[in-house]
């Protein structure tokens, strides 16, 4: 994104501060011989003033050293961006004690090589699922980072342990403006961006299950921002038939209404009947829900390769992690083209069950 213009900063070292003021030459020397003597070749003429000739013309006006407005040096093009504390503690690996809005946050960044030297980066968001944890979702992709032609950095967030009527693990049932884990997407793609360098249109989004529904709620409240999901096992519960689904479940949900706007393209993976989740007073019907999505999506704009594989929850055999990689690499933020258009490439290697459904 260039690099955002606001924010704090995860840094692996801390950056100073350097002020250069409208005086100085860049060097930090001050000038002390450019203002010539010139006391001896004065006349000794005892009714001159040589110092303050102004004055003399007119002693009751004091001489105006202001400087123009039009002669202003404007050196804040000189000051280095200001790096958060916070961001400035940040390190490849477990980073806990990430401030977001007054809680304590952890994730594992799993950086590329030369990271502070390549940018900007695509950055890929890995959403674990209900009771799983950040380090075992981190081996979806954390060996893809050096990619040949698409290496990336891979941020994998831990959870708050939400529970019902909030969430699962994640803020994913009743939502709000300032729902902890789309406010922390927001504090980590800030400080990667000013650190690293963020490309603004390969922002992607991963999950499973909780962590897909997660995912899909980044597309309802951050979407702009994003390029592409692929989510495992997910919903949207701004799809009025999909809330209403879950009977008397549906009054703990609250989402914001999805609009039209600028569009992602999302690959929508799901299992068959026995991909399901039991809630106690419903079941959360995967496959029923992936397959309402689908239309849902596409009458926002947004293209879909819609993915039955037919099983029970879980992220099926036939996804690889080079086959994440390929669908993110092809899917940057208002592509032209995308495989919902013209078809699914054979080189994105995919499972026959996986179709094009692109927006009409």
């Amino acid at each position: 994104m260039g690099k955002l213009a606001t924010a704090a900063v995860l840094v692996t070292t801390v950056l100073v501060m350097a002020c250069s003021c409208s005086g100085d030459d860049g060097a930090g020397a001050t000038d002390n011989g450019s203002v010539a003597d010139t006391t001896s070749d004065v006349a000794a003429d005892p009714g001159t003033d040589p110092a303050s000739p102004a004055d003399v013309a007119n002693p009751d006006v004091a001489p105006d050293t202001t400087t123009p407005a039009d002669a202003a040096v404007d050196t804040s093009a000189d000051v280095p961006p200001l790096v958060d504390p916070k961001c400035a503690a940040l390190t490849a690996g477990l980073n806990s004690n990430f401030d977001v809005d007054g809680k304590k946050r952890a994730f594992l960044l799993n950086l590329p090589d030369r990271a502070t030297l390549a940018g900007p980066w695509p950055v890929v968001f890995n959403w674990h699922g209900f009771g799983d944890t950040a380090q075992n979702m981190s081996f979806v992709l954390s060996g893809n980072v050096n990619d040949a032609t698409y290496p990336f950095i891979l941020v994998t967030p831990d959870d708050l342990g939400a529970l019902p009527p909030n969430g699962m693990d994640w803020q994913i049932l009743k939502v709000t403006d300032k729902d902890p884990d789309v406010r922390l997407f927001d504090e980590i793609l800030l400080c990667l961006d000013q650190v690293y360098g963020v490309d603004p249109d390969r922002v992607h989004v991963l999950g499973f299950s909780a962590g897909a529904i997660m995912s899909d709620l980044l597309g309802v409240m951050r979407g702009d921002q994003i390029a592409s999901i692929l989510s495992f096992s997910g919903t949207y519960f701004s799809n009025p038939p999909n809330k209403e689904a879950l009977g008397n479940f549906a009054s703990l949900v609250t989402w914001p209404e999805m609009t039209a706007g600028p569009t992602y393209v999302q690959m929508l993976v799901h299992g068959g009947a026995a991909d399901n989740y039991n809630l106690g007073t419903t079941t959360l019907k995967f496959n029923e829900n992936g397959a309402r999505d689908v239309p849902y999506l596409n009458g926002l704009g947004h293209d879909v390769i819609h993915c039955d594989h037919g099983g029970v929850h879980t992220v099926p055999v036939g996804f690889m992690q080079g086959q994440i990689v390929r669908f993110f690499e092809a899917h940057p933020r208002g592509v032209a083209t995308s495989w919902a258009d013209g078809g699914i490439p054979a080189a994105a290697n995919l499972p026959a069950y996986c179709t094009p459904s692109p927006a009409p």
